[in-house]
């Protein structure tokens, strides 16, 4: 039976809401783990209707909303949130994250109406184009409609909690930020999801985001207290749209949950409960596919099936910035049926198809997701299927464990090549649907106690109880783990009765497994070159093959494998085995080109730095504000940072390490916590450094969350907008 013959038969049982499924192809029930999947919204032509009125709270409403929510900051500045409803609850929310990222969240409502470049100027006209393009913000408001109502309200009222703050601080905010709707919220949510980490824009010409996270999973078996404990560490730009706030969020019960949400979004996207805790890191996957379509000489219709079906074409004012004043530019999209058109070639067209273009209810499933008292009311929630993308590692005070390689992956015909261009001209090539959660790689309760995901392939979960492969083979071809994942897999797979405090010292690790694949060969090499290379060898050996601060020979060693695999097509001896992947890739493939570039890197860096045994820390800082620090690690350790390179030559962090969080589900969730950039980009803020010292130190705060802790840490009480009070 081929796959559009399953597609037949399974459309009758299977919800469908706009046009794409997801199925369970075999038409059986499901594992217990993963309930039926619930369709997603999305149907790639764009909608003809108007969009529907979204007027917002009135001032009333506003004002009896703020009257039932309260912010109490704790010591470190963050907010935990204690409201009547959970419309009371999304203002004060929208208000905090105000006062904390006000100009932030401003630029970002700007980026999501694809307008920055009436402010910003050309440099970002291309962002707002693509906006357009990819119809974000009118998708957002021609669907609103279709969040829950609840949802709505929420978002709404983020909106509102927003303005109020814009309201009554209009002379430190910035000239350029207006008002924001509820529309806007999830224009700002889409416009994130989308293009900084589920769309494939390369047919753009755009380079696709790099994200890279890490999250442990620890069963009580292998905890010294017999509870089962959650380390979530998303890796992300320290600036920009995709900035985390940490919040707890309170109505009393209908909802609890404390953790990280973007800057701009009404939902937790990492936190936990009074009963479980998620965590996420970025997967790959392919998703999205580009037809070809032929023209007829008009270029306005295309042939399918036989028929010429009409293009649509949508025309928009960009107003741009300039030197002489603000100038509108006129922009023209054009959409098939597929999708977005991205050029026009002669008679041939290249359409964009993906499941995820009209994605909004991602923000009802989290807040399933927070809402979630077990295993089963979880998977259910996940089981919506409105999240394009992410792995979930996942806890709980039962004691389950629980990962899933999380995805909306289309169900695509036999016998083409979809990596490539496929024809258009015929729905033989047209695929409908998404796989069912049933059909995503997931582990639950390895008896070895552990998962793991470092934006590794889903098989590394687990050492001792790998995810099988082979069912997946058709459409999830992945191989690769990272040296993250490597030294986490190595630790995860020997340690036994595990603290809290312990997981958090394993986080911190600043071993470069790298170096104690390569490091010896490289060695070699050198005294087989003579002795000019004699003291560069004497710094190397005396490496512990560590990044800390006060290390000597990791400045020496990562420089030179920059340049290294930069001038080789193969770096390794050894390539990766994947039944033997904590002692694979490894040794030099080719040792000679190895020593010549080594050379190049020591005589660079003894003139920009006077040495080659520079501490690590004298050359790697963590900067903000008049704090200036010391830093250990890099992007290939498990405490993770990326820097860049500063004027005054230092390698100043930019990006890594954001949320840490670590958590043990006892009666009453354990939990420490640390946003590395702190709460707030405020420069003006009490919170926007106060937590750097703590993460250059390898040092988590406590995150308060019974109420009996939080009413005891509290520094800041106050409803939003009015004074505030201890």
């Amino acid at each position: 039976m081929n796959r559009r013959t399953v597609l037949r038969l399974t459309i009758a049982p299977a919800l469908l809401v706009g046009g794409i499924l997801a199925v369970d192809r075999q038409m059986k029930p499901t594992a217990p783990l993963v309930a039926p999947a619930i369709a997603a919204a999305a149907q790639s032509a764009p909608p003809t209707s108007s969009a529907p009125s979204n007027p917002g709270l009135t001032d009333q409403r506003e004002e009896e909303l703020t009257a039932h929510a309260v912010i109490r900051r704790d010591e470190f500045g963050v907010p935990h949130i204690q409201a009547d409803s959970e419309e009371a609850a999304a203002l004060a929310h929208g208000y905090a994250v105000a006062e904390d990222h006000g100009e932030l969240l401003a630029r970002a409502f700007l980026r999501a109406r694809g307008a920055q470049a009436s402010v910003f100027g050309p440099s970002v006209l291309d962002q707002d184009i693509r906006v357009h393009t990819l119809r974000i913000p009118e998708i957002a408001a021609e669907r609103f409609g279709e969040l829950p109502p609840f949802m709505q309200a929420i978002v709404n009222a983020y909106a509102a909690g927003y303005n109020r703050y814009l309201t009554r601080n209009r002379a430190t905010m910035p000239a350029w930020a207006t008002p924001a709707t509820g529309v806007d919220v999830l224009a700002h949510c889409r416009t994130m999801l989308l293009l900084d980490f589920a769309l494939d824009l390369r047919p753009w010409s755009d380079t696709r985001a790099s994200s890279a996270s890490t999250m442990w999973a620890i069963a009580p078996s292998l905890s010294q207290s017999g509870h089962a404990m959650l380390m979530a560490n998303p890796h992300l730009a320290w600036t920009g749209p995709t900035r985390f706030h940490e919040v707890q969020i309170t109505v009393p019960g209908v909802i609890n949950i404390s953790g990280a949400a973007f800057v701009g979004a009404p939902v937790v996207t990492i936190g936990f409960n009074d009963v479980l805790g998620w965590s996420h890191t970025v997967n790959r996957f392919d998703a999205d596919d580009v037809y070809q379509l032929t023209l007829d000489a008009s270029r306005t219709h295309y042939t399918y099936d036989g028929r010429w079906l009409p293009l649509r074409t949508e025309s928009f004012d960009i107003d741009v910035k300039t030197d002489s004043g603000v100038q509108k530019q006129r922009q023209t999209a054009q959409w098939s049926h597929y999708g977005p058109i991205i050029r026009v070639e002669g008679d041939k067209a290249f359409a964009f198809k993906s499941p995820n273009l009209n994605a909004v209810n991602f923000l009802t499933e989290y807040n399933a997701m927070a809402k979630a008292t077990s295993l089963q009311t979880f998977t259910a929630a996940v089981n919506m299927q409105q999240l394009p993308t992410f792995n979930i590692a996942y806890a709980d005070k039962g004691g389950n464990i629980w990962y899933l390689f999380n995805g909306r992956i289309p169900i695509r015909p036999d016998g083409y090549d979809w990596a490539n261009i496929v024809p258009g001209d015929t729905s033989r090539t047209e695929w409908f649907a998404v796989r069912p959660t049933s059909e995503l790689p997931q582990l639950l309760n390895p008896k070895s106690g552990y998962l793991q995901n470092a934006n590794d392939s889903p098989w590394y979960a687990n050492l001792e109880q790998p995810i099988d492969r082979k069912p997946f083979a058709g459409y999830l071809p992945l191989e690769g783990v990272t040296w993250r994942g490597e030294e986490g897999l190595k630790m995860l797979s020997t340690e036994k009765a595990i603290t809290l405090e312990h997981l958090i010292d394993l986080k911190f690790d600043t071993t470069v497994v790298l170096a104690e694949r390569v490091k010896a060969d490289l060695l070699a090499g050198l005294v087989a070159d003579g002795d000019r290379w004699r003291e560069a060898a004497r710094v190397l050996e005396a490496w512990d093959n560590r990044l800390e601060p006060a290390s000597r020979g990791g400045v020496l060693f990562t420089a030179w494998w920059s340049e290294y695999v930069r001038s080789v097509q193969r770096p390794f001896k050894t390539l990766l085995s994947t039944t033997n992947p904590l002692e694979t890739p490894s040794g030099l493939f080719d040792r000679a080109k190895a020593v010549e570039v080594f050379g190049r890197v020591a005589t660079a860096m003894t003139n920009r730095l006077g040495t080659l045994d520079v501490p690590w820390g004298d050359v790697h800082r963590a900067k903000r504000g008049t704090l200036d620090l010391p830093l250990g690690g890099n992007e290939w350790t498990l405490r993770n940072v990326s820097y860049t390179r500063g004027p005054d030559g230092k390698d100043v962090a930019t990006g890594g390490d954001t949320y840490i969080l670590a958590v043990e589900f006892a009666d009453t969730p354990r939990a420490f916590s640390v946003m590395t950039y702190s709460q707030a980009s405020d420069t003006r803020s009490p919170y926007f450094n106060n937590q750097l010292q703590l993460y250059a130190n390898k040092q988590l705060k406590r995150a308060w969350f019974s109420a009996q802790d939080v009413e005891a840490h509290t520094q800041r009480r106050y409803r939003p907008g009015e004074a505030q009070s201890r």
